[in-house]
């Protein structure tokens, strides 16, 4: 039993620190190989995660950054795909119907895209 206990402790530490180090900064990462450009705002500083993907340095200020910048983007989505308000729980949603916004207002549309390449990025913090 005491074996049983260890291994899955050992199993549980690894996972845990797997998961962690997706969402920590380890590196700098180059941003010319990105599609998008967030600007100079310091809520989107991107690094380099331990697997090397880009990651924002704090999502969660860069979501809450995002949500003001895209405020129109957000609100078409939702509104467009019957979508409860952006959330750790669904922003998967939001990253793949975003883009796909139909609407005149080439504003929203651009936005809606930007939405899509801002999760790309953001998802990498939890993947």
């Amino acid at each position: 039993m005491k074996k049983f206990l260890i291994i899955i402790s050992i199993v549980l530490l690894t996972l845990l620190t797997a998961c962690n180090s997706s969402s920590k900064v380890v590196d700098d990462y180059d941003t010319s190989q990105l599609s998008a450009d967030f600007g100079g705002n310091e809520s989107y500083v991107i690094g380099a995660n331990a697997k090397g993907m880009p990651i924002f340095k704090n999502h969660k200020k860069a979501l809450q950054q995002a949500q003001v910048d895209y405020k129109k983007g957000f609100a078409a989505t939702a509104k467009e795909y019957d979508l409860k308000p952006i959330s750790q729980k669904n922003y998967k949603d939001y990253k793949t119907l975003a883009w796909q916004l139909e609407t005149k207002d080439e504003t929203v549309v651009q936005q809606g895209v930007m939405i899509s390449k801002f999760l790309d990025i953001y998802e990498n913090s939890f993947e």
